[in-house]
């Protein structure tokens, strides 16, 4: 049923944007689950739906700097959560989400992403929408990659995989030329140990 209410809607909104009467509403979207099946190669696991609106959370303390805010949790003993915000012209334009071994996230783990491309640990409202900002991108199923981020990411650690879930989200001035920024955005992410190789 919602499926078929949020496609009528997708279809009437790009008509009226067709026609040149639409003005800049909000983008507001559930997603539903994309991804795949995780290995079972992993030992500990922990989880967090985290909301975030503007640049304030329910779910997670928060140190404020300025403009911007660090939101940090214990993820296990010698690891932690760091969710730091970034700010638009009206908003929060996006949230990266990195990992430290102490709380104040003095000292942050490295990823293994390559450093010259776009991070998956970001998420933006910029990728939820199209370069002019005019309509919807459309999300693929599966993991996202560094020129398609998506809805779903999978980050690797030397020790643990990071599964970063978009569950729904409110984006402001959704409309062509603004620039977008999240009134709101909910979150799943899935920390998941690794056995150690043996070589």
């Amino acid at each position: 049923m919602k499926r078929k209410v949020f496609s009528c809607l997708l279809v009437s909104t790009l008509l009226m944007g067709l026609a040149g009467i639409c003005k800049a509403d909000d983008d507001n979207r559930v997603i539903s689950k994309l991804g795949q099946n995780s290995p079972q190669d992993h030992l500990r696991t922990a989880s967090f739906y985290l909301v975030f609106k503007d640049n304030k959370s329910d779910s997670l303390p928060a140190v404020q700097s300025g403009d911007t805010a660090r939101f940090y949790s214990k993820v296990w003993d010698g690891l932690y959560l760091q969710v730091t915000t970034e700010n638009g012209d009206r908003g929060t334009a996006g949230y990266m989400f990195s990992f430290s071994t102490d709380e104040a996230g003095l000292t942050p783990v490295e990823t293994n992403e390559l450093r010259d491309v776009p991070s998956l640990r970001e998420i933006t409202a910029g990728d939820f929408r199209s370069d002019d900002n005019f309509s919807v991108r459309v999300l693929k199923p599966g993991p996202g990659t560094p020129k398609d981020r998506g809805a779903f990411r999978m980050v690797k650690y030397d020790g643990f995989d990071v599964e970063i879930r978009v569950l729904e989200f409110s984006i402001g001035d959704a409309g062509l030329k603004n620039k977008p920024f999240f009134k709101s955005l909910s979150t799943l992410v899935t920390v998941r140990e690794k056995a150690e190789s043996t070589k």
